[in-house]
């Protein structure tokens, strides 16, 4: 048992030996003088959302796919797509907003956008005197450097932009046209065909040698009757990933054109915004290969694209018989 008021001295004991102390080991010196002295946060700390940009804040990162704003828990997110006097859609937000006195810095913004468009602070100094819309953040506040963000937490931006520089290089490289081989210069009528050549080393009796040069002369023949009349070669199909409307700069009336005469999945595929952002839950090819197989019946899930890809997906599935 300990004498009556035992506790209290042991307190204050505590609080003199961290006093003295304080003036040799700076550890023990645990209060700020605050705004003069400002602590060093840890790196994995967070405050509020911002957007990066990179280079300038024309090259914003958002493309106003709004998976943030629809996975929001207390949707205190606002976004609004920008599009040009023609009302082409712009893939980036004229209309940012986040209301900070109801995000509940969750991250879960961050977690979801594809782009590594957003990400979270470390400034916690956000006191208002007013208490409504001075506590909503507006595109132009939002809006920071990726330098900005490499120098708040330097080993997570160090694995975003490798990340992005391997996608980067990545579509590039797909982009990239494949050399084609070059085409055989045509025979003419009258020239006969080539024979082709056995190699003197085959192990092949006479008659096998013979049989084999017959069957092979056939060929080029029987390959130049299945071709069509015309001459005519036939169309050569798309192979994947190389859409030429798989592009979000074009508005969605250039895409359709480029997918004119194209299968119904390919011209749904056409309808989408082309961001790839998964915000219905695929890729758009992923998208437009379910709902023309049957198994998505939801049109409206394109929030890039808005009312206008959905009312197309309709307008195609009714032309094709499916709705």
């Amino acid at each position: 048992m300990g004498f009556p008021g035992k506790g209290l001295f042991q307190g204050m004991a505590v609080t003199a030996r961290n006093f003295v102390g304080s003036y040799f080991d700076k550890e023990l010196l645990t209060t700020i003088q605050y705004p003069e002295e400002r602590m060093e946060l840890p790196e994995n700390s967070r405050s509020f959302p911002f957007l990066v940009f990179d280079k300038t804040a024309d090259a914003m990162r958002c493309v106003a796919c709004k998976i943030c704003e629809t996975d929001c828990p207390p949707q205190c997110i606002y976004i609004v797509m920008d599009r040009d006097e023609k009302g082409k859609p712009r893939q980036r937000p004229k209309v940012f907003d986040i209301d900070i006195s109801v995000c509940m810095q969750c991250q879960i913004c961050v977690e979801v956008c594809p782009f590594d468009a957003i990400k979270m602070d470390n400034d916690y100094e956000k006191s208002q005197y007013g208490r409504f819309d001075d506590l909503i953040e507006h595109l132009p506040d939002l809006l920071k450097s990726n330098e900005y963000y490499n120098k708040i937490k330097p080993t997570e931006a160090k694995g975003v932009d490798a990340k992005l520089k391997a996608d980067a290089e990545k579509k590039a490289k797909k982009a990239a046209p494949a050399a084609k081989p070059a085409a055989p210069a045509p025979q003419s009528a009258a020239a006969p065909a080539a024979k082709p050549a056995i190699p003197d080393d085959a192990p092949f009796t006479p008659e096998q040698r013979e049989w084999l040069a017959k069957y092979l002369s056939a060929a080029p023949v029987a390959a130049a009757s299945a071709a069509p009349a015309t001459g005519a070669a036939p169309p050569e199909a798309v192979s994947a990933g190389n859409w030429a409307w798989h592009d979000p700069g074009l508005g969605i009336s250039q895409r359709m054109d480029l997918a004119k005469g194209a299968s119904l999945a390919d011209k749904l595929m056409a309808a989408m915004a082309q961001t790839d952002c998964h915000a219905c839950g695929y890729d758009c090819r992923g998208y437009a290969d379910a709902i023309a197989a049957g198994s998505e019946q939801d049109l409206s899930l394109c929030l890039p694209g808005e009312a206008e890809t959905a009312k197309k997906l309709e307008d195609l599935m009714k032309e094709a018989g499916k709705l």
